[in-house]
């Protein structure tokens, strides 16, 4: 299977790269840190993105993971008197989160089958009275859930999300292990769906 990440470069990242790497798949990582392929994510933009993608076009993707995360924009220390988020990180920020995304999948070439996830978090749940603090982190996550579901409309691959909660330090394997699983067992059917981690569909965004 032909596999690339984005942001798989560090952290969890790293891990999950690693482990799908072990399982004997081919795995292309796009990273500002570690990864074949380097790239800026603060300077970059739809023409470094294309440079980027165009030597990889020969190659047929079975999987694109988007792991990739730039804040987003907002947080809970950008709200007083004092502070004002500048205007240009906010726009960076969604563009590397949200915009990306979508021409990366126009600029790659995709197998019959190929599966193209995003990584969530559960902050996009809107019952959490204190998720203001990561407004912008919230957004840009939220947006990828309905981004997503515009392309399952438009072409016959499988499209998901998941929402990891959090990694709890020292399960990083575990959680590589139990997300990758969820990804291998999709199917077109599918297709739309936002996964928890633990394999079951996320209340918050299932269909009714």
């Amino acid at each position: 299977m032909n596999v690339l990440i984005f942001g798989g470069g560090s952290k969890w990242g790293s891990v999950f790269t690693t482990y799908i790497k072990s399982l004997g798949h081919d795995v292309d990582v796009i990273s500002s840190s570690t990864g074949n392929i380097k790239f800026d994510w603060r300077h970059s933009n739809l023409q470094t993105l294309t440079d980027t993608l165009t030597p990889l076009q020969h190659k047929s993707y079975d999987l694109v993971f988007f792991n990739q995360n730039a804040g987003g924009g907002l947080n809970d220390v950008w709200y007083n008197n004092t502070h004002t988020f500048p205007v240009e990180a906010w726009q960076q920020d969604y563009w590397i989160n949200c915009q990306l995304p979508y021409y990366a999948i126009k600029l790659l070439t995709l197998s019959d089958n190929a599966k193209i996830g995003w990584m969530l978090t559960g902050l996009i749940d809107g019952k959490q009275k204190d998720v203001w603090k990561y407004a912008g982190y919230a957004a840009v996550k939220s947006t990828n859930i309905h981004i997503m579901r515009g392309f399952v409309e438009h072409y016959p691959h499988t499209f998901f999300c998941i929402n990891p909660s959090w990694f709890p330090p020292g399960e990083e394997i575990k959680d590589a292990t139990q997300i990758f699983n969820i990804i291998d067992r999709l199917t077109t059917a599918d297709s739309g769906k936002v996964y928890n981690k633990n394999g079951l569909e996320w209340d918050r965004y299932k269909f009714n």
